[in-house]
Order: structure tokens, then sequence, then C-alpha cells
């Protein structure tokens, strides 16, 4: 189940003080009998709304990052950007955001929380915690890099979405949310299981996420 994502998660894994925890989960879900092994003839292609980042942000980079590690995605992006203003402007994200990988054979990715980041004149990065639509594409590497795609106007990622977007994700759970995510983007309904499974996952204050600095 998930080759490519699961050696991903084992080396991030050994980044974070729950490395244990991620790789006791990551065990069980590789042997789980509900696991598809097999991929679908046509890949899931990012469709949506247009996203328009504020005009007096220079958004410099995305790319995955190497040094970071955001818990609230499998995976993180560093959004890296400066205030063309001089001011503090704020650069909105709004969960079911895509992320576009630069490279088509790359996994394209998509928040499910809200973020709002401070962006100062001084060149910043920003780590946010994404999750993979692609299952079967490659892991992007050293020089592959990202662009702002549209906000999903997929029903069935919005419902995970509306679920999610106040839990509280850490490492214990975002494979939760990373094999519903798979689900939908296979070509498959959400199951009644897995909606279950992610209405039980803890809530968090209301408040929007703020990006790890």
């Amino acid at each position: 189940m998930y080759p490519k994502l699961m050696k991903k998660l084992a080396i991030k894994s050994r980044q974070s003080a729950l490395g244990g925890l991620f790789i006791t989960l990551l065990l069980v879900l590789t042997f789980s009998p509900n696991c598809d092994l097999l991929p679908n003839d046509k890949d899931f292609e990012p469709t949506g709304n247009p996203y328009t980042l504020n005009p007096n942000i220079e958004l410099i980079r995305i790319q995955e990052s190497k040094t970071r590690y955001n818990p609230t995605g499998t995976f993180s992006l560093d959004f890296i950007a400066r205030s063309k203003s001089g001011n503090t402007e704020s650069a909105n994200l709004p969960a079911g955001l895509f992320f576009l990988a630069s490279n088509k054979k790359v996994q394209n990715t998509i928040i499910v929380k809200d973020y709002q980041i401070p962006v100062t004149s001084v060149v910043d990065t920003f780590t946010l915690g994404v999750f993979s639509v692609n299952e079967f594409k490659d892991l992007p590497g050293d020089a592959d890099y990202y662009t702002i795609g549209p906000i999903t106007d997929n029903p069935d990622l919005n419902q995970i979405i509306d679920i999610v977007r106040h839990k509280r994700l850490d490492a214990s759970n975002v494979l939760t949310v990373q094999r519903a995510i798979y689900q939908v983007t296979s070509g498959d309904s959400l199951s009644s299981t897995m909606l279950e499974s992610l209405n039980m996952l803890p809530p968090e204050s209301d408040l929007p996420f703020e990006s790890t600095l």
C-alpha cells in the first residue's frame, strides 16, 4: 500500500519525536487487507475554482521541505515569499487549494487546513502540511517545484475538508486522511467506514491554522 509515500513517511518520522508512533501506524496499514495495490488507468487531475494570491506578495518558490516538518500533512512544502509593499501582508491559503507539481510525473498535493501566513519584506519560509492526490506518481525530488493551483470543486474532497478542517491532525492520524483522499482520487466514493473514521478524529480550535515558521 502506497509504497512511495510510506518510504517518504518513514524518512520524515526519523525527524519527528513521534517517529516510533509513525512507524507503528505504517506497519499496521501496510498489512491491512483493505489496501488496494493496483493503480488506476487514469491519474486524478486537480480541477476547481481559480485562486489569486495577494498581489502585494512575491512568491519566490514552493518546494518540498528538506529541513522542516509540518505534522498536519503526509509531507511538507516550503512556501517561500516576501512582501512587495514594505508592510506585512497576509497570504490566505484556503483549505482545498491544490499545489501542482512542475513535473507531470510527480504527485500533486492539496491542503485541508486554512492557512493565514504573515509575509514581511524579508524573504521567509513557511512550511505547509499537504496531502498527495496522486497515489502512483513519483515523490518530489530536489529539482522539483510547485505552483499554486485551483481550489478543488470535487464534492468528495470537499466533504473530507469539511470534516477535517477543524480536526487536530498529527502523526497519529494523518494517514487516515490520506487514505480518504486516495479513496476519492482513485475514482471511488467515500465509504461509510471512512467517513466514520474521519468524524472520530479529535477536534481542535476553530481558529484558522497558522503555518509552521
